[in-house]
């Protein structure tokens, strides 16, 4: 009789052990091509149609980089006036030259990667996604957590072949200074701001701006709380979860800001994108933008 109920509890066990594999495979990541890991990245560095992008500060850059980067610091592919009267991240021409001197075609897979903090990947990727490039993917946990894993660092000059990039502006995934004052009021519409508090509260000011605070409206959520272990992006639970605590849902239409639009508004985006919240747009002119306007009202 014993055995006969611990045999039930044995395989009580195993079910709910088995339940619950299965309910966190069903709440996994809705779109994991955004996002690739070390190990996949370690067998694609010979792979001619790959194309790994290094977005940290070129001094990082040379003191060591994955075999094959290309160094492309993402602030190189962020224009004040682009952003200012049309949205775009920066101008077409720019972007075309800019990537397809760093060999990128239409046919290239990209790789992005920074030092593991999530904004300037998520900023190349945004551009990359921003002008119709459509296979692109960050490294999750980026330089930090390749080198933790041991994997091969080189110092080498990385020269490629130049490449024709056509960019495909997609305005619809912006919003522009207008368009927010003219929404900024709706229910439906949440802005959210990704930066710090002391920026939020108006304590900082960073380059760029001209005063301190916030959109009326909008509510904060650091960046910093949608990484995990070695900066890594947290689970698809932990992200609704992060998400769920400043109202955020799958169906909230939300519009990201941060101070320069490209960045820190981009990670927000990125990881909502990840698990499937499409209805996110950029605010890519962001605070330096709204700042700048005396008439235009702010909170602290």
């Amino acid at each position: 009789m014993a055995l006969t109920r611990i045999t039930k509890l044995f395989i009580l066990g195993l079910i709910l052990q088995l339940t619950f594999a299965s309910a966190s495979w069903a709440e996994g990541y809705a779109r994991p091509e955004l996002l690739i890991t070390p190990k996949s990245l370690a067998g694609k560095l010979k792979k001619p149609n790959v194309r790994i992008l290094d977005a940290r500060k070129k001094g990082d850059y040379k003191k060591g980089h994955i075999p094959g980067a290309v160094s492309l610091f993402y602030n190189e592919l962020v224009d004040f006036t682009a952003r200012k009267k049309k949205g775009y991240p920066v101008f077409p021409n720019v972007a075309e030259k800019i990537l397809g001197a760093a060999g990128i075609g239409a046919d290239t897979q990209v790789i992005v990667y920074d030092g593991g903090e999530g904004p300037p990947a998520s900023g190349l990727w945004f551009v990359l996604d921003f002008f119709g490039h459509k296979n692109v993917s960050v490294l999750n946990g980026g330089f930090k957590r390749w080198t933790k894993e041991g994997w091969p660092v080189s110092r080498d000059k990385v020269r490629v072949e130049k490449a024709k990039f056509i960019a495909k502006p997609q305005p619809r995934k912006v919003v522009t200074l207008r368009w927010v004052k003219k929404n900024m009021r709706r229910k439906d519409i949440m802005l959210v701001d990704a930066r710090s508090l002391k920026e939020y509260i108006g304590e900082a000011v960073l380059s760029g701006a001209s005063r301190g605070g916030h959109i009326p409206g909008a509510v904060r959520l650091d960046w910093k709380r949608l990484a995990g272990d070695v900066n890594s992006y947290k689970s698809a639970d932990e992200l609704k979860q992060e998400f769920a605590k400043k109202g955020i849902t799958k169906d909230s239409k939300v519009v990201t800001y941060c101070h320069q639009g490209v960045g820190r508004a981009t990670d927000l985006m990125l990881a909502m994108r990840l698990i499937g919240y499409d209805n996110v747009l950029v605010y890519t002119g962001s605070w330096q933008d709204w700042s700048r306007d005396p008439r235009l009202p702010v909170e602290k």
